[in-house]
């Protein structure tokens, strides 16, 4: 009898060891838990997201009993999810955050407007290398996307009064800090420093035959390719054992270029870079010195910021972020990459300073003389070769550029500074612009500045001309002197910016030749401003900018929505002496010059519903045309799991008047609807419709000063687009996962694809498909490679004839657009 109680008890530990460890086994992780996973929990849709955003909000918990706060759950609930979920620390404190991870975030980001191939790069450095948010300055907590100064100021305050932020529950309590900001801010931060000692490696591959594109904004067209076959191809290797000192180097070569190398040697031309960073000496602080290849960015971009992309309606807001200060720059940034040294520090906390000098070869349109050049020119590829003509002067490394600049801050209290900045760049080559004899054709020079749809060409007429030497230099030439001042401050939930900026002339610069005469006598200016209010769950933000003709800065990349040389000649390349001039246009990332106000909100009206709003509205200085943009967004979340999206967008140019050519109006509408599986798996499904309804062209329509009739098959009607696809996610295993899409389209349209933006325009329809996969090989590698395919349909070609031919004799020609296959592969590896 004894014996036999003994194995029953047995059975019953067993039993109940058992139990345990099933009920272990399904408990969800509630620090860590998504959205999805908590749906399994035996609760409401309501109580699901009340307890998802209480975590998010006030989290990560520390014991299970917070939860009693949550006002949507009974005792009952509580007791039943006591059983259900586990307390385990959160894992995006960690500094050790997975590659899928972070490719995931990345996936989710690059759909968002404003997106661009050099925002993508930057995110995937600071979620591998996320900084302390106890060591981070205002500029550095800035940068970060969605958080404003508002959020910044509050977490230096937190810091101030509490000597450091332990953890995300402390960080979360700052006074001011928004729902929206903390969300976005958590992914790039830790609370403590990383180990010391330790060694950290990161290295990244891209081979690629997509090429890069250099505006992102809807209406922008792809580069002139077709010089070679090679695919792009980026290498980028950075290491470190100490929060002190990191060194890399990167060698990039675009798609369809040679390999390259430094000038005048077989040594491949790679950017390198050694950073010494986070040291105190006394009252002196150094935030970090550059020797090498380094990036350098001022304020809002009016006066100074070193990179070859650019952004359309770039506020500083939201998701287009500009990071202010000095970093390694290990990029694919060529043209306006500085090469030298940089310094960025502060002394006794109050005074903040960045300090530069580079020297480096630039791409550039030399004059038929050959000791002169007319503009910089960013090339995608670089190349020296015409694709039509041979050109009668080179174009790579044919300018030396010496460049030195800095920013001098005081800074009143936090958030609140006074600031000047200044940089100057000299040049080999006299600067004097003679695109007549340089860049455009000689059959079409009576078209510069005399066509009605080139309203543009006033902005080449007004390029800066300079002949100039300097002591600091020997070989100087010419120069160009940008100079100017800032101010911030954030008022409780007001923060307020401006920055205005002159280019220095110390003389008259004069473009002559036989098709104009242009004058520059005063000295250009620009200035941009902008005013952001914000609430938990609402932002609202007004930014003005205007932008001279004459303000010729080709590092200036503040806010526009186009770039430099829209409508101008430059445009249409068949009217320049080879297409590859074109890049002058093409290859941009200079503002145009505007003026204009911006307005853009977001409000979160319910758990379900987020808003968003933008309202554009600017005259084009070069010839006064005004533009408007509106775009509206709304998404609903009817329960967790699934999201409609609807974005609609309205955008006109206005006519001078009836007889004007130049007037459009484009209507676009575009409807996603997402629904979220179990295991990070998702299906997206978009439909967009969108119609361009352009001025009526008196040459294509009846005349209607003779009444003769001049049928034609065009004439003022609309150019629709319209495009229905679908996007699907599978996780297969947590180290693999395939992305697929297939969508027909007929007309513009433009999309983001895995990690890549495109611009299409079919005018028969065609069918497109890509797939990407991912794969993890063990703790530190990571692969993702995509292929994509596009195959158009055959258009047929209708012409009629010219007097004295019957214009109703009809000509037929078919044009096939074939197929195009593009590959793009990956390879990441970190420790």
């Amino acid at each position: 009898m004894k014996d036999r109680l003994h194995k029953i008890a047995a059975l019953l530990l067993l039993q109940g060891v058992f139990a345990l460890s099933a009920i272990a086994a399904e408990q969800i992780d509630i620090n860590n838990a998504s959205l999805s996973d908590l749906a399994s929990l035996p609760l409401s849709v309501e109580q699901v997201e009340a307890v998802y955003e209480y975590v998010q909000y006030q989290g990560p918990l520390e014991s299970i009993y917070e939860l009693v706060n949550v006002k949507e759950l009974s005792n009952e609930d509580f007791q039943n999810l006591k059983r259900a979920l586990v307390i385990k620390p959160d894992e995006n404190a960690s500094s050790n955050t997975r590659l899928e991870d972070q490719y995931r975030k990345v996936e989710n980001w690059t759909s968002t407007e404003g997106a661009s191939e050099g925002l993508m790069e930057l995110w995937l450095e600071r979620l591998a290398e996320p900084m302390n948010v106890n060591t981070a300055s205002y500029e550095d907590l800035v940068s970060l996307q969605n958080v404003s100064p508002v959020d910044a100021v509050a977490v230096m305050k937190l810091r101030a009064e509490s000597g450091s932020i332990g953890s995300a529950r402390w960080l979360r309590n700052a006074i001011g800090l928004s729902y929206y900001g903390y969300q976005n801010m958590r992914d790039f931060i830790t609370y403590d420093e990383a180990e010391s000692g330790q060694w950290h490696i990161w290295y990244n591959m891209v081979m690629k035959t997509i090429p890069s594109t250099n505006a992102t904004d809807e209406e922008a067209t792809n580069p002139l390719l077709g010089v070679g076959s090679a695919p792009d191809i980026l290498h980028k290797f950075s290491f470190s054992n100490s929060t002190h000192w990191k060194a890399g180097f990167s060698y990039n070569r675009q798609f369809g270029e040679a390999n390259r190398y430094f000038k005048g040697t077989d040594i491949p031309e790679v950017k390198a870079s050694l950073t010494l960073s986070d040291y105190n000496l006394g009252g002196f602080h150094l935030d970090r010195l550059v020797l090498g290849n380094f990036s350098a960015t001022f304020s809002q971009g009016l006066i100074f910021e070193s990179t070859d992309f650019r952004s359309p309606r770039r506020s500083g807001y939201g998701w287009n972020k500009r990071v202010h200060g000095i970093f390694s720059d290990l990029s694919r940034s060529q043209e306006y990459a500085q090469r030298g040294v940089g310094i960025q520090g502060s002394l006794y906390s109050k005074l903040k300073f960045i300090g530069f000098v580079s020297k480096n070869d630039r791409d550039a349109v030399l004059n038929p003389d050959g000791e002169s050049f007319t503009s910089l020119i960013t090339l995608y590829p670089r190349t020296d070769t015409g694709l039509i003509t041979e050109l009668s002067q080179p174009l790579l490394d044919v300018v030396d550029e010496v460049t030195y600049g800095g920013n001098l801050r005081y800074e009143l209290f936090t958030g609140t500074f006074l600031g000047v900045s200044a940089y100057e760049s000299l040049y080999d080559k006299e600067l004097n612009p003679q695109p007549t004899l340089s860049i455009i054709h000689t059959d079409n020079t009576g078209l510069f500045l005399n066509s009605s749809g080139n309203g543009g060409d006033t902005e080449i007429a007004a390029l800066h001309a300079s002949s100039a030497q300097s002591n600091l230099w020997k070989d100087a030439r010419a120069n160009r002197r940008i100079q100017g001042l800032e101010f911030s401050t954030v008022i409780k939930n007001l923060a307020f910016q401006v920055e205005w900026a002159y280019l220095d002339k110390d003389s008259v610069g004069s473009i002559d030749n036989e098709a104009y005469n242009v004058a520059i006598k005063d000295e250009p200016q620009a200035l941009v401003a902008n005013a952001f209010l914000q609430f938990d769950n609402l932002n609202f933000m007004v930014l003005y900018r205007d932008y001279d003709l004459a303000y010729d800065n080709p590092y200036q990349r503040s806010f526009s929505n186009y770039q430099r040389y829209k409508s101008s000649i430059y445009e249409d390349e068949f009217y320049l002496k080879d297409p590859v001039l074109s890049y002058l246009y093409t290859g941009a990332s200079q503002p145009q010059a505007e003026r204009g106000v911006y307005i853009s909100s977001r409000y979160q009206i319910h758990r379900a519903w987020v808003m968003t709003a933008n309202f554009d509205t600017w005259t084009r200085v070069a010839d006064g045309s005004r533009y408007y943009r509106t775009v509206a967004t709304a998404e609903f979340r009817p329960t967790f799991n699934y999201r409609i999206n609807i974005r609609q967008k309205w955008q006109a140019r206005g006519s001078f008047n009836i007889f004007s050519p130049t007037g459009y109006e484009n209507r676009e509408t575009i409807i996603r609807a997402r629904m979220r599986l179990s295991g990070f798996d998702q299906l997206q499904v978009t439909y967009v419709n969108s119609a361009t309804l352009f001025d009526p062209r008196r040459r294509l329509t009846i005349d209607l000063a003779s009444g003769v009739s001049n049928v034609s098959p065009v004439g003022q009607a609309a150019s629709p687009g319209n495009a229905l696809g679908f996007v699907l996610t599978h996780n297969f295993t947590p180290m693999f996962k395939l992305i697929g899409s297939v969508v027909y389209y007929k007309g513009f349209f433009w999309s983001f694809e895995d990690t890549d933006f495109r611009v299409f325009d079919s005018p028969d329809g065609s069918i497109r498909w890509w797939l990407t996969g991912f794969s993890r090989i063990g703790n530190h590698w990571a692969v993702r490679a995509k292929l994509s395919w596009d195959e158009g349909s055959a258009l047929s070609n209708y012409a009629y004839g010219l007097a004295p031919y019957d214009p109703r004799v009809l000509d037929k020609g078919t044009t096939w657009f074939g197929e195009a296959v593009d590959f793009r592969l990956q390879l990441d590896y970190a420790f």
